[in-house]
C-alpha cells in the first residue's frame, strides 16, 4: 500500500464522522441548543480531560525547550499566514469592506487541534509526544488568533486576552506547571482513569460536532460569486501555506515530534473557530463561511497529498 492510500484510509474515517454528524443536524437530531451544549461540555470538560491525560507526566515533553517550539511556532506560522493570504485575497480581487481581512485571517489559521489528532494517532502509534504537542502548538495559534488575528479584523487596540482563558488553555497551564514541578506524581490514579476515560469521547464528539456545524452553515446561495473566494482559499490554505510551513520544517532545527504535528498540520483545511471571531468582531461572516467549507470539502484530497509529501520530504515514509 503506498504513503497516500495510508494517510487517505487515516483521514477518511474522519470525515465519515464529520458527514454523520451533518447527516444527524440535517435529519433533526440536533437543536441549535444541544448542538451548543455538547460543544461546550466539549471545550471545558472532554478536551481538557485529553490534555491532562496525555500531557501530564509526558517524557516527550520533559525539556521544555520543545514547548517553547511548539508555541513559538505556532503563533509565528500564523502571524506570518496573515500577509501572505491578505496577498492572495488583494491578488484574486477580494475588496476592502468585502470579505478581504476577513479571508487574511480565516485562510491562514488551519484546524489546528480535533482534526489532526486522530490522524496523528494513527500514523505515530505508541509516540506520545506529537498527541500532546497538538495541544501545545494550539496554544501558539491561540495566542495569534486572539492578538494578531483580532487586531487585523476589528482593526481595535487590545485584543480580548480573556478570551484565551478557555477549558484547552487552562488544562494546558495546569498539566505543564505540574510536569516541571514534580507535581504530576501527586494525581491519584483513579482520578487519571476517569479523565482518561472522558477525554477518549473528546474527538469522536467534536468531530461530529463539527459535521453539524458546517451542515448548519451550508447554504446554496452562499456559492453565488464564490469563484474568487474558493480559487484564493485553495490556493492559500491548501498550496502556499503547507509549503511555507514544510519549509520551515526542512530549514529550522525543528525537534522530531513537532515537526511530525506540523507535517499533518500543514494538510489541514481552515479552522471553524474564526466564523465565531467574525461574527463577533464585525468580520464578513459569509466570505468566512466559504472558506471553511471550500477548504474542507477540497482537504479530503488534498490534506493525504500534502501529509504523504511532507512526510517523505522528512524521511519519515515507510
Amino acid at each position: 500500500m503506498d504513503l497516500y492510500t495510508i494517510i487517505l484510509s487515516a483521514t477518511i474515517p474522519i470525515f465519515l464522522v464529520m458527514a454523520a454528524g451533518a447527516v444527524a443536524h440535517r435529519i433533526g437530531w440536533l437543536a441549535d441548543d444541544i448542538e451548543t451544549g455538547v460543544m461546550r461540555l466539549a471545550l471545558n470538560l472532554l478536551v481538557p480531560c485529553l490534555i491532562i491525560d496525555v500531557v501530564v507526566g509526558n517524557p516527550a515533553l520533559a525539556q521544555a525547550s520543545i514547548v517553547v517550539w511548539g508555541i513559538g511556532l505556532g503563533f509565528s506560522i500564523i502571524v506570518l499566514g496573515f500577509p501572505i493570504a491578505y496577498l492572495i485575497g488583494r491578488i484574486f480581487g477580494l475588496q476592502k469592506g468585502s470579505g478581504r481581512r476577513t479571508f487574511s485571517i480565516v485562510a491562514a489559521i488551519q484546524n489546528y487541534g480535533y482534526l489532526p489528532l486522530p490522524i496523528i494517532a494513527t500514523l505515530f502509534p505508541d509516540q506520545p509526544g506529537p498527541i500532546a504537542l497538538v495541544f501545545i502548538h494550539g496554544l501558539g495559534v491561540e495566542i495569534a488568533l486572539w492578538t494578531v488575528g483580532l487586531l487585523i479584523l476589528s482593526r481595535h487596540p487590545g485584543a480580548p486576552w480573556k478570551r484565551l482563558i478557555n477549558g484547552p488553555f487552562i488544562a494546558v497551564v495546569i498539566s505543564l506547571t505540574l510536569n516541571y514541578s514534580g507535581g504530576s506524581v501527586l494525581i491519584p490514579e483513579v482520578l487519571r482513569t476517569a479523565m482518561h476515560m472522558l477525554g477518549t469521547t473528546a474527538i469522536p464528539i467534536s468531530i461530529f460536532m463539527i459535521g453539524a456545524i458546517i451542515s448548519r452553515l451550508y447554504d446554496r446561495d452562499i456559492w453565488t460569486h464564490a469563484g474568487r473566494t474558493a480559487g484564493a482559499s485553495i490556493i492559500t490554505r491548501l498550496a502556499i501555506l503547507p509549503l511555507m510551513i514544510l519549509s520551515l520544517i526542512h530549514f529550522l532545527p525543528v525537534p522530531a515530534d513537532l515537526a511530525k504535528v506540523l507535517i499533518v498540520q500543514a494538510g489541514m483545511p481552515a479552522a471553524i473557530m474564526p466564523i465565531v471571531v467574525a461574527r463577533l468582531y464585525g468580520g464578513h461572516v459569509p466570505t468566512a463561511i466559504k472558506v471553511v467549507l471550500i477548504t474542507s470539502f477540497a482537504s479530503i484530497l488534498t490534506a493525504p497529498a500534502v501529509i504523504a509529501f511532507g512526510m517523505r520530504l522528512l524521511g519519515l515514509a515507510p
